[in-house]
């Protein structure tokens, strides 16, 4: 749903709602003509509308918090009725000398219970339209999601030729480097570990954690044995992992980043990635050096994508920052764990 969109729907509520409430006004009471307390009614209804559709559901209903929710229509009551009365029985009284209630009415419990009805159904309405909104934008993701599945799977197979003799083939040179050189098998094994991984176990959306550590781990050992074992690379990664996943391939973009544009054969320097659990939450860093008269952008098309993709499974429940500081880049990111 573009914002023009919205924005039409939202016209074509408010005349629709004031329309029958005009109407209901004429076959109860006639036709009477249009007053301040009308004008700051209407005013005072439209604001808790757009208090509890900006506010109050943002915060609750995509997070679930249905008790901060419980709270959102209590103080919704308070505010109607408050905002009523100041405006009513104080600021209109004093230009027209006139109250709305009697005075008996007026007192804090009656006037509160007396307006539940107004508040109650601005406040409903207000999350139906927000319901609307929200699902439209989850269908509308799904589909983004579905569609950008699909194209990778097209490019994958695209680009395959033939995994079962690659895969063969390089089980026949594990196996003959075996009895010849058991460091250069051990590789050829670590490399048909990523490319089946990569082929096949990351079909879906997510993957177990364990298993990304472990593919992170062949690609570090095997960038180490390109050269000779000369780089230096710090890694802390949690010693047990259990059951919990993460959308596939999505760390090994900023350690290739790192090794990419980084100072890897410097001792004083190391490449330096963290990846930690705490409280079902995902905190993963990368620090590494660069030289300076490099161009070190990480806002290309890889990181839009990687951004994107977070947005499309987090909403804005997750953290990414890349920054550079002197010498020094950095890269944080935050989500939690399925």
């Amino acid at each position: 749903m573009t914002k023009k969109q919205e924005i039409t729907y939202h016209i074509i509520f408010w005349l629709l709602f004031f329309a029958m409430d005009v109407f209901a006004e004429i076959v109860l009471q006639g036709f009477t003509k249009f007053n301040l307390r009308d004008l700051e009614f209407t005013i005072l209804q439209v604001s808790l509308f757009y208090l509890v559709y900006s506010f109050i559901a943002p915060k609750t209903i995509p997070q679930k918090k249905w008790g901060l929710l419980v709270l959102g229509l209590i103080f919704s009551l308070l505010y109607f009725a408050g905002i009523r009365y100041f405006l009513e029985e104080v600021i209109l009284y004093r230009i027209t000398g006139e109250h709305n209630y009697y005075p008996n009415s007026r007192k804090p419990l009656f006037y509160i219970f007396d307006n539940s009805y107004y508040a109650i159904r601005i406040f409903l309405l207000s999350l139906i339209f927000y319901f609307v909104k929200y699902q439209f934008s989850i269908n509308q993701k799904i589909s983004e999601l579905s569609l950008g599945k699909k194209q990778a799977e097209l490019q994958v197979l695209k680009s395959q030729l033939s995994p079962h003799f690659l895969f063969n083939t390089l089980n026949s040179f594990y196996a003959d480097a075996l009895v010849v050189d058991e460091k250069l098998s051990d590789d050829i094994l670590k490399l048909s570990e990523m490319l089946r991984y990569i082929t096949y176990e990351n079909e879906g959306e997510y993957v177990f954690l364990k298993d990304e550590i472990h593919f992170i781990n062949n690609y570090i050992n095997l960038f180490q044995r390109r050269f000779s074992n000369q780089l230096f690379i710090k890694t802390s990664f949690p010693d047990q992992v259990g059951s919990e996943k993460i959308p596939a391939l999505l760390l090994i973009h900023f350690v290739e980043n790192a090794f990419k544009h980084g100072i890897l054969n410097q001792p004083e320097k190391p490449v330096n990635i963290l990846l930690k659990i705490d409280k079902n939450q995902l905190y993963f860093k990368v620090e590494n050096y660069f030289k300076l008269q490099e161009n070190y952008d990480e806002s290309g098309i890889g990181y839009k994508n990687i951004e994107q993709r977070l947005a499309l499974l987090f909403g804005k429940n997750y953290r990414l920052e890349n920054f550079s500081k002197d010498d020094r880049y950095y890269v944080n990111l935050q989500f939690p764990l399925k």
